[in-house]
Parts: C-alpha cells; structure tokens; sequence
C-alpha cells in the first residue's frame, strides 16, 4: 500500500500488560493520538502458574490510571475479593482480573489483534497487524515485557522438548503427579514452581547453584519502630535504602555510568522467593544447594531419564536422575526474538553488553521513536521497573515527553 494512503497514528503501542495499559490510560487523558495492539494481560494468564500469588504486596501491584486512580484495592473493593495492602499475597487471578477490568474502564479503544511485522520507513513505522491491516505510526511503544526471552542453560538445550521445559511454558502441575521432577534456580518462579509441584503430588528436587535458597518469613503485622522506619524506609520493592532510592529516584539511575549500573542491577534483589511461600518450600522439596550441571544426558530405561551430572565448590561429583526438568533460569534479553521487529529495524537499535537495549532518559532507543517501557528498559533504570510498581514513573515521564 502506498505510505499516503495508509492510516497515520501518532503513537503505537505494542503489548497491553501493566506498562502498555497504564501507558494508554495516560496518553488518553492527555489528549495524544494513540493505538493500542495485544491481548489484556495476556502473559501473565497464559505464562504463569495459575495458582501463584505475586511476590509484590498489594499497594506496590497497582497499574498507573493518572487522574483516574483506579487501583488493586478499588477493584477488589468493587469485586468483593479479600486485600490488604501488605499482609495478604494478591493471587494471580485477582490481578489478571484487575489487569482486564482496568483496560474494559480506562483503555476501550484496546484493539486485540497481535503485530505481525514492524519495520522502519522515512515516513515512521509500518505496522502490519494480523489480519492484514497496515498502518503508520510516529512513534511505536514496545510495552512486551520479557516472556519472549525465557533462557535455557547452554549444556541442557539438547535434551527432548518433551523433558526439559522453562517456568513459563507451564500454568498447571496436574501433570506431573506422581513423577520425580527437578527444577532449577531459586528464584521466584523456580520457588513458585518447585512448591505446587509438590502441593500436585510431584516428587521435587530443586537444584541451586548457590548454598543460598531465600524465602522470607511472613509479615508479622507489627508495626516497625521508628529507628527500623529510617535504617530500612519502606518502598514498592522492600524495606531498604537501596530500594527506596530506586523507587524514588529511578531517573537519577539512569545518569549512573554504565558499568555501576550494571553493578547495582545485577547485585540489588537477588533471586528470592515471596512471603507466601513460607512453609511451603523448606521441608517439602528436596533442596540441592551449591550444586551446578555439569552435563546431561539420557538414560533409556522403561521411559526415558534425564541424568545430570553435578558438580560443586569442592570439586565432588554426584550423579541425580530425573524425568522431567523444569528450568527457572530467568530470561536473556535478546531483540532478534521479537520476531515482528525487521532485521533491517533491529539493526538500528544499539544494545548493553547484556542485549537490553540503550535508552535516552525519556525510554527512546538510538532508532528514533521506537521506545521501550517495563522489565526491557531497566537496565538503564534500575530494578524498578522489573515489577509493576515502575509503572507509574514510566508512563508519567513518557507521556510528557510525547506531549511534548
């Protein structure tokens, strides 16, 4: 189609989780021209364990509505579900909920449909939506989180798909009643994982490369004294200095040098699980702790074993056999992976070392108007924008900008 005659859009966003619908919310109640592509909360009911509650407390999981203000506890309010906003875990079904009553109020225009194929022209962006349909944009949005880049450790990709699988391949354990199942990682979806697999009836092992396995006690609902209140200020990622001032200032974070953001990224908020795995982990899984994968391989008996060789510190060795492994090792940021984005498109977007991509202050990439919000973007500013509580500063920032 000729570029005059297709539609114009000032603004496109891709992806309609927290970051993408908080962001809609806003740039309608300013006034911006935009288009909103993706399924509502879409990753978070088909890539998450259905039973799973959030690690984050209900007042840090609400989307970002502006003048609005339409948050987690107005709709558990409205719905009549149980909350508090810090001593009790918010299930994923009341946020996936919250996440779609959100959009049907404050973002109707939703469209959807899924992009097929953006790609770069002197005259903006063309986006081909499923379905056919092409359109131009000024600026596109990518509100995607990071699903996309689930990881599978190198030494175990060659194993059958059938017998190695990632946390997010998976919302029910029913499956695996019975069956010795190992899981890798501590982090919180490997926790989450390992405790309803046994609460399925599974046989679980949970392997960490670190001696270190942390689960956090459940809230005690006393208050704080006022000494504990200064030493370690209360925030939407826990009570710390380091996490008040990344929720605070988190565009102070991205003046930081490269190398020390790195630092602070990688080192604040370590793997852990939440609160409400208290009691449901230690004592019910088997725990392998400081142990790493040395290789894989499979065992042909009645049915097929996987057996890993493990190694630790002190140099041992031991053999574990399993049937099935279930990795939480996280995600890599890699572009090419959003296989809607043209090579052509994605050559024009400089990346960190560790493939996120390189940001200006207002979440632009070094491809004019192509902007990125939520978990891709926090390597340049920080750890808050891994959980939904970034939201608010993004689109805040990001709508102004746009306005501009």
């Amino acid at each position: 189609m000729n570029a005059s005659l297709q539609p114009v859009v000032q603004v496109a966003i891709v992806g309609a989780g927290p970051y993408g619908l908080s962001l809609a919310a806003h740039l309608r109640q300013a006034g911006v021209p935009f288009r909103i592509f993706g399924r509502p909360m879409q990753s978070w009911a088909t890539q998450m364990p259905a039973a799973m509650k959030l690690k984050s407390d209900g007042f840090a999981s609400n989307l970002s509505a502006g003048a609005a203000h339409f948050t987690l506890e107005d709709f558990c309010t409205l719905t009549g579900r149980e909350y508090h906003a810090t001593q009790l875990p918010v299930p994923l079904e009341d946020f996936i909920a919250y996440g779609r009553e959100f959009a049907r109020r404050l973002v109707p225009t939703l469209e959807q449909r899924e992009v097929v194929s953006i790609d770069a022209t002197p005259e903006g962006f063309q986006i081909t939506l499923e379905g056919g349909e092409t359109l131009l944009a000024r600026h596109v949005i990518l509100a995607t989180g990071i699903t996309a880049f689930p990881h599978l450790p190198e030494n175990l990709r060659h194993l059958p798909a059938n017998l190695l699988t990632h946390t997010t391949d998976h919302t029910t354990f029913a499956e695996f009643k019975d069956r010795d199942i190992t899981v890798l990682g501590r982090g919180a979806s490997s926790l989450d994982a390992a405790a309803l697999l046994h609460e399925a009836g599974a046989n679980v092992t949970l392997i960490s490369r670190s001696p270190n396995v942390h689960v956090p006690p459940p809230r005690t609902g006393r208050p704080r004294s006022l000494f504990q209140r200064i030493l370690h200020p209360a925030s939407p990622l826990g009570s710390s200095l380091r996490s008040w001032l990344a929720c605070t200032v988190p565009g102070a974070f991205h003046a930081l040098p490269a190398a020390l953001r790195r630092l602070i990224f990688y080192k604040h908020l370590g793997p852990a699980g939440g609160a409400s795995l208290s009691g449901r982990i230690f004592g019910k899984v088997e725990i392998l702790r400081g142990w790493s994968i040395a290789s894989a391989d499979l065992v042909q008996q009645p049915q097929p074993l996987i057996r890993l060789t493990l190694t630790n510190a002190e140099h041992q060795t031991r053999e574990h056999l399993t049937t099935h492994i279930l990795a939480g090792t996280g995600f890599r940021i890699d572009l090419a992976r959003l296989r809607f984005l043209s090579p052509t498109l994605l050559a024009s977007i400089r990346c960190h070392k560790d493939g996120a991509p390189i940001l200006n202050r207002n979440f632009e990439s070094t491809l004019p108007g192509l902007y990125f919000i939520g978990p891709t973007a926090s390597a340049g500013f920080g750890p808050l924008l891994r959980f939904v509580a970034g939201a608010e500063f993004t689109v805040t920032r990001l709508t102004q900008a746009l306005t501009r």
